[in-house]
């Protein structure tokens, strides 16, 4: 088993990647992200750690974080599929890396 991480910038294009992943049969988990910089900068009162007022004022998030569990054979096809849809991530900002995953267990 691998484990793929995907960061992708908040925009369409990141749905419409996501969809594409979606349309082809992959599952995974989504979820709102702002980098260091972006979560330092806008509250400079806060910036010793990041609590939930932070999403609860946000309006417009910068980033996505994904994790995605994939069988060995799978995790090709899904780079592929974030390479094209990203246009090797020149079209949208982000970026992505696999790792082995030697301990798992669940139902996916």
């Amino acid at each position: 088993m691998k484990i793929l991480y995907l960061v992708l910038k908040a925009s369409p294009s990141a749905q419409h990647c996501l969809e594409a992943l979606r349309h082809r049969g992959f599952n995974g988990t989504v979820v709102a992200a702002d980098s260091l910089r972006a979560a330092v900068e806008e509250f400079p009162e806060d910036h010793h750690f990041y609590n939930l007022r932070h999403y609860e004022k946000r309006e417009i998030l910068e980033s996505i974080l994904c994790f995605f569990v994939l069988k060995e054979e799978e995790l090709e096809d899904a780079k592929a599929i974030i390479r094209e849809a990203t246009e090797d991530f020149h079209a949208l900002h982000g970026f992505m890396f696999s790792k082995p995953l030697e301990d798992y267990e669940g139902s996916i």
